[in-house]
């Protein structure tokens, strides 16, 4: 594992690895127009899984599965396949940069959720924040400005589920290592998917094969990536260019779809955006 003292290499990295996650949600927008969303779910996770395995070792499949707390990491993988779940559904119906600006939100989710769950103080400035990001959006979805569909708040529930999701890889950390927690993700993930993931199926045309196929190597790579990056520069300095996706998601949704979105949802990212970057420096700094 390399040592954390290449921060240019790290942030490099961290923004090729958040331009692949956002080219996978450009990829589910296209697939949701033509397949079920539980068959993209299924083969995302059956090729993520196959992918993980060759690279871990088969051999050792069975001896990194053990976990302190097979529960938590259950739980905490189902919590996954349903955040994937949501934030394809929305990519059926909202174009991909706006879906991010609210995604924006979720290190605020964290910070309120870690009072609760993991027992941290919060301060009076990071409530602030996480006031001012829950106006943010409200401002992006717009609520009795515009005739709202159910499908506008499917962002809002993915960034809440996808913040629980990081409150849990949190609580897993003290009992297993990456490895342990990385296979439950996929394997679990890739079984549970299977009960349902073949009941609608669509049989795809040879491109919609490859789109399938590309979502899942684009995936993986997001993930392996993130991992290069995390190991070539401390966290408390990448956290920030996390925030890279929504441009990323602006030029690929203008590339491929011919999206823009409008100046308030561009105001609303931005100042999402902002207050999350304050609040991950105020954790650094009562961290350090």
């Amino acid at each position: 594992m390399a040592a954390q003292n290449n921060p240019v290499r790290g942030i490099a990295i961290m923004c090729v690895s958040m331009f692949f996650f956002v080219a996978v949600d450009t990829l589910a927008r296209e697939l949701t127009q033509r397949l079920p969303v539980s068959q993209i779910l299924w083969v995302r996770f059956l090729i993520f899984a196959a992918i993980v395995v060759a690279i871990v070792g088969p051999r050792t499949v069975r001896s990194k599965l053990k976990s302190r707390n097979p529960w938590l990491q259950f739980g905490r993988s189902m919590v996954l396949v349903a955040e994937i779940a949501v934030f394809v559904l929305s990519f059926r119906y909202l174009p991909v940069a706006d879906v991010h600006a609210v995604a924006a939100a979720v290190p605020l989710i964290v910070t309120a959720l870690a009072v609760p769950m993991l027992g941290e103080r919060v301060g009076w400035r990071r409530w602030i924040a996480v006031g001012i990001g829950f106006f943010a959006v409200l401002a992006i979805v717009r609520p009795g400005f515009l005739d709202l569909d159910w499908y506008h708040l499917l962002p809002v529930a993915g960034a809440m589920v996808w913040a629980f999701y990081q409150v849990l890889i949190r609580l897993t950390a003290h009992y297993d290592g990456q490895d342990t927690t990385l296979l439950w993700t996929v394997l679990a993930g890739a079984a549970f998917t299977t009960l349902f993931g073949w009941v609608d199926w669509v049989w795809p045309d040879p491109q919609t094969w490859l789109l399938l196929i590309g979502a899942g190597f684009l995936g993986t790579a997001a993930h392996y990536t993130l991992i290069l990056a995390l190991n070539a520069a401390p966290a408390s300095l990448l956290q920030p260019f996390v925030y890279t996706t929504f441009p990323w998601a602006v030029l690929l949704g203008l590339i491929f779809f011919g999206e823009f979105p409008d100046t308030v949802t561009i105001m609303g990212a931005a100042v999402l955006i902002a207050v999350g970057i304050y609040v991950m420096r105020r954790e650094a700094k009562t961290a350090g």
